[in-house]
């Protein structure tokens, strides 16, 4: 992306893993772009909440090509970048992610001209009470409805209709999960900001500790 256009977007939804296919397709969106790594004024990672391996793999290989080419690192949260996908209506937008262990992932925006503000903070949520948070924030905003979108929509969509009925809109699939183009976008700013981060020091944000952590907390007040 630069300041006037999209120029190209890759998407995959499939059973490959972020090793296998992430690599090959920078590797594609740069050949076809006909663009080289110093033709880039900066890199945009999305840095969390969402899979602890996903994460680790998206951001080392972010470090390497932003070190590897001395140019700019920029972070997006993953739930931004999520309810950047919805633009142009007065609606309250609700990413969910699935964290497993009946969590979710999930935070309240409210879209400010083309980026979002965040009206409720995000966290690790157990599903029902977090949809009743959510159902209380719409009532208490006056608005109508609240686009709910994320790869956990389908997982607890059941719990979403009925504590917010009507209210409660699921995003059309193309809308659903996270688009290279959002976070384009978000990078952009942040770019134009001066918003960027030293890669060496730069953590991914999981909001919650790893399987591993918990079992490690638990080993040592044994």
């Amino acid at each position: 992306m630069d300041e006037k256009k999209l120029i190209r977007e890759e998407f995959s939804n499939y059973k490959k893993t972020h090793s296998e296919s992430l690599m090959p397709m920078v590797d594609r969106v740069m050949r076809e772009s006909r663009c080289q790594l110093s033709d880039l004024d900066g890199i945009a990672i999305s840095i969390g909440p969402g899979s602890f391996t996903g994460l680790r793999i998206g951001l080392a290989a972010a470090k390497g090509l932003a070190l590897g080419a001395g140019i700019p690192l920029v972070a997006v949260s993953t739930l931004e970048m999520l309810a950047a996908n919805v633009i142009g209506c007065d609606a309250l937008i609700c990413p969910i992610l699935d964290a497993r262990r009946n969590e979710v992932y999930g935070g309240l925006y409210l879209m400010k001209g083309f980026t979002p503000e965040n009206v409720y903070p995000p966290g690790a949520y157990e599903p029902e009470k977090f949809f009743n948070a959510i159902n209380e924030q719409v009532l208490m905003s006056g608005t109508e409805c609240c686009i709910i979108l994320g790869d956990a929509v389908d997982v607890y969509w059941e719990s979403v209709q009925r504590i917010m009925g009507p209210r409660g809109i699921k995003a059309p699939a193309h809308l659903a999960l996270p688009r290279a183009s959002a976070l384009a976008s978000l990078g952009l700013k942040k770019l134009e900001q001066g918003a960027t981060e030293e890669p060496l020091n730069l953590s991914p944000i999981y909001l919650r500790l790893s399987e591993a952590e918990i079992k490690r907390q638990k080993g040592g007040t044994a």
